[in-house]
């Protein structure tokens, strides 16, 4: 017996069921603690009551943003690999966060129609350039004029996908896809990028965005 296929026999016995994209498994989930996921190099934000960490078996690989379906609650997926002994595949680990009902499941940066970063969080500041407008010979105005509207956003813990270069990026889209709904803020050019790193730790990036529109519209059930 391999060591996968005693990995998997424990998974079967101690593990909960959980499903992903409709397929049912056994999986060991517990909360994300310093303890248990010191190697994994992780943001300090991940150290709270609302992350666990997930062990299922290797031949259901998980990918950022894919929801996964507990017994008594949900979970979204924020990072996942596949644990390796000898060159063989042992094992999925993931980071889930509890998934509320209308929390956004999946934030990235796409460039060129492709997945170029994904991101834990971000928050928008929207501003309008608006004025009043005045009555000859009153104190009051009488109105106010729709002005130019722009868009801020932090975008926090951003991950790039291989070979890509935050610095390099220009013309992007910042996409939230939600329960259902799939936001896009689009035009996007980076106005500064703050980075933290060391000697065996995982780059982390933060990300101050300026957008030219925001759009919003239907996602398919089906994205994740």
């Amino acid at each position: 017996m391999t060591r996968r296929e005693i990995l998997e026999g424990m998974l079967q016995k101690y593990g909960e069921t959980v499903s992903v994209k409709g397929n049912s498994m056994n999986a060991i989930l517990r909360p994300l603690q310093y303890k248990s996921g010191a190697s994994l190099n992780l943001p300090t934000d991940y150290y709270d009551t609302l992350h666990y960490l997930y062990t299922g078996p290797a031949a259901q690989k998980l990918c950022t943003g894919e929801k996964i379906q507990g017994a008594a609650r949900n979970y979204v997926v924020k990072r996942a690999d596949v644990a390796m002994m000898g060159g063989e595949e042992l094992y999925v680990w993931a980071v889930l966060k509890m998934l509320a009902p209308d929390a956004d499941r999946e934030v990235y940066l796409e460039a060129d129609s492709r997945k170029a970063a994904v991101a834990d969080r971000y928050t928008v500041k929207c501003a309008q350039q608006s004025r009043a407008v005045s009555a000859w010979g009153e104190q009051e105005p009488v109105d106010t004029v729709q002005g130019r509207i722009t868009y801020e956003l932090a975008v926090e813990n951003v991950q790039p996908a291989a070979g890509i270069d935050l610095c390099a990026l220009t013309n992007f889209n910042l996409v939230a896809v939600g329960s259902g709904v799939r936001t896009v803020y689009s035009g996007c050019r980076w106005k500064d990028i703050a980075a933290s790193g060391g000697a065996g730790n995982t780059l982390c990036s933060s990300m101050t965005l300026v957008a030219a529109a925001r759009t919003q519209g239907k996602e398919a059930q089906e994205n994740g």
